[in-house]
C-alpha cells in the first residue's frame, strides 16, 4: 500500500476538526485575572439557592473523584468519522475513518501504560488504507491524551479546551445555572439510594467560547456524572479568525461549523468513584455552497479494573516484532510560563526499566506504549466497526435525537447581540449564469435573531438582463430541522433533477456551451420547513406565488468565441398566481462504498389558483454495487401530473441526471419514465490488505432511456436513449462524460458535473 503521512490521510477530519476547534482556546487561559475574579457575582448567576449550592460544592469537588484512587486499568475504543454531503447530494460520501482499540492503565504514581490491541484508518472516498510511520513514535495514530480519563483533570468534564470551563473559578461572570430534573436510583441489596441533579448552564455572551448545556452531578458528592453541551454559537470562520480569513479566497467562503453535541457520561466504579464511561461529538462544517462535512466520534471504556493487582507490565518481554517507547509528560501546570504555555520532556527511552527517575523533573508522568507488529493492528478481532457502517453505536439514535432537540432548546441571551454580517465576497453562491440571467451577482445583509437563526435580506441583479431580483426573509436551523419564512422575486427552475443555479451549471453554461436549466420567474411568499436524520431529509413547503415568463438573453460562452454554439430557447412559461404545497423525501442507505448503496427520492405538489388545480407526484431511486473493483449502478424514476397544470409544472428529460446528450428542452409532457445502466472499473491506490472499498477514479460505460408524453399514453412510443463513455473521480463526486443519442437525436455531448451515479 502507497504510504500516507498521518496528516494527509486525516485531512478530511483536520479539515473540519479544524474549524469547529479554531484556535483551540485553553480554558484556563479564557479564565479572567484574581483582580477580576475578586468582582462580586452576579445576582442572577444562579436562579435559586439550590443550584448556588450545587455548583459550590462541585467547584470544591472538581478533584475529588480521585481521591484514594490508586490505579485502575480499563479496555479503550474509539472511532472517528469524516463525511462529505449536504442537501444538494444524492448520498454522503465516506471520506475519512479510524478506529482504536487499547489497554490502558492510569496510576496516581508511577507509569501510565498504553497497550494498543487494534488500529484500522482509511479515506474510502479514495479506496485508501492508511499505512503507519516508519517510525511508529512519529505517527499521531498512537497518541493519547491521558487528561481524558484522569479523574484529577481538569479537562476531564469537556474533554477539550476551547471553551471557558462552567466550573471554572470565574464561570460564573460568563454563564447563568439554574435547576433541571432530578433522578433517583437505588441499589438492590444494598440499602442506598443515589440521587443525580441537573444544572442547566446557559452563556451571558453568544461566543463560540462560551458552552450552553447541562451538566450532572452526585447530589451527595458534588462529583460530575454527565455532562451534555455545544457551543453557544456556530462557529464562523471570518468572525473567530478575521486575519486568517482574508488570506482565503472568496469563492469558498463562508466557512462555518455548527456542533451539534457533545456528550460525556461517567460510569460509577466499585459504588465509589466515577469514571469516564462514553463520549459523543457531533458537527458539521461547510464552505460555501460545495458541500458539507459531517465529523462524528465517540469513545467507550469498558472492563475496569480499579486499585487490583496490576495487569500490563511495563517492562515485559515482548515478542518479536513488538514496539515500546516510553514518552516523559510533565504535568501542565510544572510548565506553564509566564504566557500560559505548556510542555514535554523531549526524546523517548525505549525502555521502561532503564528509566532514571531521580532525573525526571517533579510531577513526570511516563507513558509506556506498546504496539504489536503493524500488520495485527487492523485485524484486531475487537475494533470497533467503522462508524460510517456501524450496527451499534455508544449512543442510541434516538437518545442523540432527543439531546439535539433539548441542547436546541437552550436560551442564548446574547444572541441577539452579534452585529450584522454583509457578505460581498464573490463567493460560489453569489455569482452565476446561465442563459437567462447571464452574468448575475448577489449580496447578503444578515442580521442574528438567536443562536440559531436570522433576518436575511439577498438581492440579485444579472448582466445583460438587468432585471432585478431579492430575497427577504427569517430563518431558524437547528442540528435536526429548520423553518424559514421568505418574500421573493426570483428566478426559479422546474426543480427535479440536479441544481440550474449552481456553481456547476454556471460552470458548464460559461465553459461547454450547454445550460440544463429550464428557467421561470416567481414572485410571491413561502414557508418551509425541513428535518434531517442521519441518512434522511425531508423538505416541505407551502407557498403562494405569481409565475411569469423568463426569456433568454444570453449566448455567451466560450464555444460560442470560437463558432456558432447558442444556447437553445427557453421554456416559455404562463403567467398566473398559484398557491399550495410541495415537499420531497429523500434518503440513502450506506456511505460504505464496500457494500451495496440504494439511494432514492421522492416528491410532489398540489397547487391551484389562476390554472385549474393540479398536482404533480415523482419517485426515483438508484443501487449501486461493488464487485471487486467493478462496480454496476441502476437508476430509474417515473412520475406523472394530475390535472392540467402550466407549462413550467410539466417533467422533462435530458442533461447529466437523466438523459445525457438530450437537451430538456425538447423532452417535455405530462408524464415521465427513465432508466440508466452504468458499468465501471475502478483504480485504487491502496494495498488490497487494508481493502476497504472506494476508488479515486473510475473508467464508466452508461447507457440512458427515457420517455415524456400524455398521461394516456404512457409507454415506450417514442422513446429515446443514448450511450456513452465517462471518468468518476472520487467515488462519483465528479463525473465527465461523452453522450451521444442513438435514438431519437443524433447529438454529442460533453457532460461536467457534480454527484454522478458512481
Amino acid at each position: 500500500m502507497n504510504r500516507m503521512p498521518a496528516a494527509g490521510c486525516a485531512l478530511a477530519l483536520a479539515v473540519c476538526l479544524g474549524a469547529v476547534a479554531g484556535a483551540a482556546f485553553d480554558a484556563r487561559a479564557l479564565q479572567e485575572s484574581p483582580a477580576s475574579a475578586s468582582r462580586p457575582i452576579p445576582v442572577d448567576a444562579y436562579a435559586d439557592e439550590g443550584i448556588a449550592g450545587l455548583i459550590e460544592r462541585a467547584l470544591a469537588q472538581r478533584k475529588a473523584r480521585a481521591e484514594g484512587l490508586t490505579s485502575f486499568e480499563t479496555t479503550f475504543r474509539e472511532r472517528i468519522y469524516a463525511g462529505l454531503g449536504g442537501a444538494a447530494l444524492r448520498r454522503e460520501r465516506a471520506m475519512f475513518h479510524q478506529e482504536r482499540a487499547a489497554r490502558l492503565r492510569w496510576a496516581a504514581e508511577g507509569e501510565h501504560i498504553i497497550r494498543w490491541l487494534g488500529l484500522r484508518r482509511g479515506v474510502p472516498i479514495v479506496g485508501l488504507g492508511v499505512e503507519f510511520e516508519d517510525d511508529l513514535r512519529d505517527d499521531d495514530a498512537f497518541e493519547l491524551d491521558f487528561d481524558i480519563i484522569d479523574p484529577a483533570s481538569e479537562h476531564l468534564a469537556l474533554g477539550s479546551e476551547w471553551a471557558l470551563h462552567p466550573l471554572a473559578d470565574t464561570a460564573a461572570y460568563h454563564y447563568r445555572y439554574r435547576s433541571g430534573d432530578t433522578l433517583r436510583i437505588r441499589f438492590p441489596g444494598d440499602n442506598r439510594e443515589l440521587t443525580l441533579i441537573e444544572a442547566v448552564v446557559e452563556p451571558r455572551e453568544a461566543r463560540f467560547d462560551r458552552i450552553a448545556g447541562s451538566l450532572w452531578f452526585d447530589a451527595d458528592e458534588g462529583v460530575l456524572t454527565r455532562a451534555a453541551y455545544r457551543p453557544a454559537i456556530e462557529y464562523d470562520f471570518e468572525r473567530e479568525e478575521p486575519e486568517d480569513a482574508d488570506e482565503v479566497p472568496g469563492f469558498v467562503k463562508p466557512i462555518r461549523a455548527r456542533v451539534d453535541f457533545i456528550t460525556i457520561d461517567y460510569g460509577l466504579q466499585e459504588l465509589r468513584w466515577w469514571l469516564p464511561n462514553r463520549m459523543a461529538f457531533d458537527a458539521v462544517a461547510t464552505m460555501a455552497d460545495l458541500a458539507s462535512m459531517p465529523v462524528r466520534y465517540e469513545w467507550t471504556f469498558e472492563d475496569y479494573l480499579v486499585d487490583a493487582e496490576q495487569t500490563l507490565d511495563p517492562g515485559e518481554d515482548l515478542p518479536e516484532g513488538w514496539t515500546r517507547w516510553v514518552d516523559e509528560v510533565i504535568d501542565a501546570d510544572e510548565l506553564r510560563g509566564e504566557e500560559g504555555e505548556e510542555g514535554r520532556v523531549e526524546g523517548f527511552r525505549d525502555d521502561p526499566l532503564t528509566a532514571e527517575t531521580d532525573s525526571l523533573p517533579a510531577r513526570v508522568h511516563p507513558i509506556v506504549t506498546i504496539v504489536p507488529p503493524v500488520d495485527q493492528l487492523p485485524a484486531y478481532p475487537e475494533l470497533p466497526e467503522p462508524l460510517f457502517s456501524a450496527t451499534v453505536d455508544a449512543f442510541a439514535t434516538a437518545e442523540l435525537d432527543d439531546l439535539k432537540d433539548r441542547l436546541s432548546s437552550l436560551r442564548i441571551p446574547g444572541a441577539t447581540a452579534l452585529g450584522p454580517r454583509l457578505d460581498l465576497s464573490p463567493g460560489l453562491r453569489r455569482l452565476r449564469y446561465n442563459r437567462v440571467e447571464g452574468l448575475s451577482v448577489s449580496g447578503r445583509l444578515a442580521v442574528p435573531t438567536g443562536v440559531t437563526s436570522e433576518f436575511a435580506v439577498t438581492p440579485r441583479i444579472g448582466i445583460p438582463e438587468w432585471e432585478p431580483g431579492v430575497e427577504v426573509g427569517w430563518r431558524r436551523q437547528t442540528a435536526t430541522g429548520g423553518l424559514g419564512i421568505t418574500a421573493y422575486r426570483r428566478l426559479a427552475d422546474l426543480g427535479d433533477w440536479g441544481r440550474p443555479l449552481s456553481f456547476g451549471n454556471s460552470f458548464n453554461s460559461l465553459v461547454v456551451g450547454y445550460d440544463e436549466g429550464l428557467y421561470f420567474r416567481e414572485t410571491g411568499f413561502e414557508i418551509s420547513a425541513n428535518r434531517h436524520g442521519k441518512r434522511t431529509r425531508v423538505e416541505g413547503t407551502l407557498f403562494a406565488e405569481r409565475h411569469q415568463n423568463a426569456r433568454k438573453q444570453s449566448d455567451a460562452s466560450l464555444p460560442n468565441l470560437f463558432g456558432d454554439a447558442v444556447f437553445s430557447e427557453n421554456i416559455v412559461a404562463a403567467r398566473g398566481d398559484v398557491a399550495g404545497v410541495s415537499g420531497r423525501l429523500r434518503a440513502f442507505s450506506s456511505v460504505d462504498p464496500g457494500t451495496p448503496i440504494l439511494s432514492g427520492s421522492v416528491w410532489g405538489e398540489v397547487a391551484t389558483g389562476d390554472f385549474d388545480l393540479y398536482g404533480r407526484a415523482a419517485v426515483s431511486a438508484a443501487l449501486q454495487v461493488p464487485v471487486s473493483d467493478w462496480s454496476l449502478a441502476l437508476e430509474g424514476g417515473a412520475g406523472r401530473v394530475f390535472g392540467e397544470p402550466p407549462p413550467q409544472r410539466r417533467f422533462h428529460l435530458g442533461g447529466s441526471y437523466t438523459l445525457r446528450a438530450f437537451d430538456p428542452v425538447s423532452t417535455g409532457g405530462d408524464s415521465f419514465w427513465f432508466g440508466r445502466l452504468e458499468l465501471g472499473r475502478g483504480f485504487r491506490i491502496g494495498d488490497p490488505t487494508y481493502d476497504i472499498g472506494g476508488s479515486p477514479m473510475r473508467i464508466t460505460g452508461f447507457w440512458d432511456t427515457g420517455w415524456t408524453g400524455p398521461v394516456d399514453a404512457f409507454g415506450t412510443e417514442g422513446w429515446r436513449s443514448s450511450v456513452g463513455v465517462g471518468v468518476s473521480l472520487l467515488d462519483g463526486l465528479f463525473r465527465i462524460d461523452i453522450a451521444r443519442a442513438i435514438r431519437g437525436g443524433s447529438l454529442w455531448r460533453l457532460h461536467i458535473y457534480s454527484d454522478g451515479l458512481m
